[in-house]
Formats: C-alpha cells, sequence, structure tokens
C-alpha cells in the first residue's frame, strides 16, 4: 500500500503499518477481545500535515473514543474513503485493527507486548511563560527540541484527563519518547523534522458524554506475533 509523508509521522496504526506488525497466517488461540466495545466519552481532533516549503498537504479529522476508566480506547481517523479504527484493549492486552465502520469491516487482533519494566525514554521539555485558551481550556506552553523533530506542546491543568486518551496517543512523540515530564492534557502538538516536515496536531472538542460502540465481526483475524506499541 502507498503511504504518504504523513502515515510515517503519526503512529495512530493504520492497515499500512500494521501489516509489517501483524502475521495473518497463523493463529493464536490466546488472543481475547470483546465482541463489542462501547464507549461514553470522546475527544475530536485534527491533525495538519505540511510539506517542506510549509504549505498544507492534508489534515485529517481524528477521533478518540474512551470509557471512563479508560481501559478501553478507540482512536479512530479517516483518509479519504477509507475508515480506519484502533482499539486497545487493556483488559485482554490487545490491540484491534479494525478497517471499516458499520457493517462493513474487517481487521485483525493481536496480543500487545508487554512492556513492564521497560525503560521508556523522557520527552525534555522546557515551560514557558506563554499561555493561550484551546477549545475553552487554559494552556501552557512547553518547547522541546530532540534529534527525531523539534516544537512545543500546549498542555492545560483544566483537564484531568490522561495523556493516552488524547492527541499525544496520535503523536510520533509518543513513539520516541513515552514519558512526558508535564502536568496536565497536551491538547496540542506541533512537531518539524531535520527535514523541514511540520504536523500541527489540534483537539477541537471534548466531549464528557458520547455514545459510540464498535461491534467486532465475527470473522475477525488473530495475529500470532505481538504488537509493541512502542515500535509501531
Amino acid at each position: 500500500m502507498k503511504r504518504l509523508f504523513y502515515t510515517l509521522i503519526t503512529i495512530v496504526v493504520t492497515a499500512s503499518a500494521l501489516t509489517a506488525q501483524i502475521s495473518l497466517g497463523k493463529i493464536s488461540p490466546n488472543i481475547k477481545y470483546e465482541g463489542n466495545y462501547s464507549f461514553s466519552a470522546s475527544i475530536d481532533m485534527e491533525i495538519d500535515f505540511y510539506n517542506r516549503n510549509g504549505s498544507l498537504q492534508n489534515t485529517l479529522p481524528y477521533n478518540s473514543y474512551y470509557t471512563p476508566d479508560y481501559q478501553h480506547i478507540c482512536i479512530k481517523h479517516r483518509n479519504r474513503s477509507t475508515v480506519y479504527q484502533t482499539i486497545f484493549d487493556i483488559p485482554n492486552n490487545s490491540c484491534l485493527i479494525v478497517l471499516g465502520e458499520g457493517k462493513d469491516m474487517s481487521g485483525s487482533a493481536a496480543n500487545m507486548k508487554d512492556n513492564s519494566g521497560r525503560e521508556l525514554r523522557e520527552l525534555p521539555l522546557v515551560k514557558t511563560d506563554q499561555t493561550k485558551n484551546i477549545a475553552g481550556y487554559n494552556c501552557t506552553l512547553y518547547t522541546f527540541d530532540v534529534p527525531e523533530f523539534k516544537g512545543e506542546f500546549w498542555a492545560s491543568n483544566e483537564i484531568k484527563l490522561p495523556n493516552d486518551v488524547g492527541i499525544f496517543k496520535a503523536s510520533k512523540m509518543a513513539k520516541y519518547y513515552q514519558n512526558v515530564p508535564v502536568q496536565g492534557f497536551i491538547l496540542e502538538i506541533t512537531s518539524t523534522t531535520p527535514r523541514g516536515r511540520k504536523t500541527v496536531m489540534k483537539t477541537l472538542k471534548l466531549h464528557n458524554s458520547s455514545d459510540y460502540s464498535v461491534n467486532i465481526p465475527e470473522n475477525f483475524g488473530m495475529a500470532i506475533n505481538k504488537v509493541d506499541y512502542y515500535e509501531l
């Protein structure tokens, strides 16, 4: 599958990224997942992709759905006519890759790699005095500059949510730097690669009440190898 540059910038799992991680030729009986996932809250997001000249190349709408205990999380986005959904089932330690929506769905499930005891890298941030309002919340600016990219975070202490359900879940920083030493919920991230590719990830709105569910089809596939979220 041909992948445009923006599929390499975000780590929210798409079908093209997962084909390198999941072998559908063998079946593991140890993979467990639910037949239905229902979510009660959601976050509307948007990701802008710019080329080296600073021109906007593409904008993708993203949605994050989650349960009150944050044990089930669904990251959904649409690229042209294709809908991609990644469901993280924490109790079953599984990750489901769903292509499509409604009754027209296919995909596979895999166990998540056990990262307990693993030393996670921390993104070095510099707190500034700059503030601005994003989606109705007061935010503080943090900057970062590492070999892979440089940019900024806008985070708010007014939101009591884990960053695992927000825009950071869709960010490349979660791949290279899994610990974020910042208090508060990240609502916006801007990052630029050494080659000049810029990505702006924005939170548009938080919904404390939402009604969204995904029914997993009976012919859903399973994979024998495990998915490592931090290596996707």
